[in-house]
């Protein structure tokens, strides 16, 4: 019997961009999924206990967040960043081991310096966020048990870039990061090979340019270092991908 079948799974921020395509993955490889909605369960609020009490999962994948990089850098941001992605985890993760449930952390690239300059990428061990939400994200991660698996990958959605969507992108930036049904699979792959704690997930080494112009190849280019973003952005999170 395959991993997954069976398993009940509470999967918070299913609605959202990579929810969307990961719940009907896990589905399908035989799991009962739950997707409480924000207004049903906060993560940041003690809500978490009663909703995992109820729902008794094997295992919780967090996938709620505040993903607003720009917005973290104020203060505003900072407050939601860290209810959210701080917070939202601690009460996930002592929820999930006081019923003994196994915990899924989705994490980012951003947890990296994004200055590599290396086709080896980020080893797990090189974590030093540059970013106000890469360090809560980064923060998010010390709630999980060695039991648990947190995976740092980033995503796109199809449909990014093109004639209604960007048509602009900067470069050269440099990721494993890979269009969002992708990284699903790779996600749902990781959790039934029982995989346990940090781990890079992504495919091959990539510029956002190669990404952006499959979609759209006529999309414009524009020198990352001829841009003002007002925070510090990352021109080579590229990550040595766990196997």
């Amino acid at each position: 019997m395959a991993y997954l079948e069976g398993k009940r799974v509470l999967v918070f921020g299913g609605s959202g961009l990579l929810g969307r395509d990961l719940v009907p993955i896990l589905t399908a490889r035989g799991a009962n999924v739950v997707t409480p909605s924000h207004e049903e369960v906060d993560i940041s609020s003690p809500k978490v206990f009663p909703a995992l009490s109820w729902h008794a999962p094997d295992i919780v994948v967090n996938l709620a967040a505040y993903t607003d990089v720009p917005g973290a850098e104020k203060r505003k941001g900072r407050i939601e960043s860290i209810q959210s992605n701080i917070d939202g985890s601690r009460m996930v993760c002592e929820a999930a081991h006081y019923f003994d449930a196994k915990v899924i952390y989705i994490s980012s690239d951003y947890v990296y310096p994004g200055t590599k300059k290396s086709t080896q990428g980020y080893k797990v061990s090189e974590a030093n966020p540059f970013c106000f939400y890469g360090m809560t994200k980064y923060l998010g991660e010390a709630f999980c048990s060695k039991s648990d698996l947190v995976i740092r990958t980033s995503l796109k959605a199809r449909g990014s870039w093109g004639p209604n969507a960007y048509t602009t992108v900067f470069h050269p930036v440099y990721t494993n990061g890979d269009w969002v049904d992708i990284i699903a699979e790779k996600i749902v792959n990781a959790i039934e090979n029982e995989r346990c704690g940090i781990i890079n997930v992504g495919t091959k080494r990539k510029t956002l340019l190669d990404l952006a112009a499959e979609e759209y190849p006529q999309v414009e280019v524009k020198d990352v270092a001829l841009v003002n973003f007002g925070y510090p952005y990352p021109t080579d999170c590229s990550m040595k991908l766990s196997n």
